[in-house]
């Protein structure tokens, strides 16, 4: 039996390697998979809003309110899905008149790290856009 009594002990490194791999490795991918049903949700949302937006100033029945009609339809899903109302902008173009095409362009704040019931730090936004036909038949003023 061969035994070495002048060797110094080993010092382990398993304990540092360990918690630099949970930090560095783990706690980000699982952030990142905790976030990603909350910006699929919110690209969800920005094109309902967006469509629902341009869908609600095509059959308005007064044109010089499209503006306000699109915005109070995001604003409503917006709280419907728990989001501060300046979290959604909402921007009509297009003609109003008949057979013309409106576009409803909507951005939403994405947030780059999510905690719940605390904060939001970071982010970016997304943006959509739904393009909808003036009724080339519709009677207007």
């Amino acid at each position: 039996m061969l035994t070495n009594a002048s060797a110094e002990p080993e010092q382990g490194s398993v304990a540092v390697e360990l918690s630099l791999g949970i930090g560095l490795l783990v706690l980000p991918m699982a952030l990142l998979v905790l976030l990603l049903p909350t910006w699929l949700e919110r690209q969800s949302m920005a094109r309902v809003a967006a469509q629902e937006a341009a869908r609600s100033v095509a059959v308005a029945a007064d044109p010089q309110q499209a503006s306000a009609i699109a915005s109070e339809v995001v604003t409503r899903i917006a709280v419907n899905h728990g989001l501060p109302a300046d979290a959604i902008t909402v921007r009509i173009s297009g003609g109003l008149g008949r057979g013309q095409v409106v576009t409803a362009t909507v951005t939403v704040d994405m947030p780059a790290t999510s905690f719940p019931g605390l904060t939001e730090v970071g982010g970016f936004t997304y943006t959509t856009a739904h393009r909808e036909v003036i009724d080339p038949y519709r009677s207007l003023p």
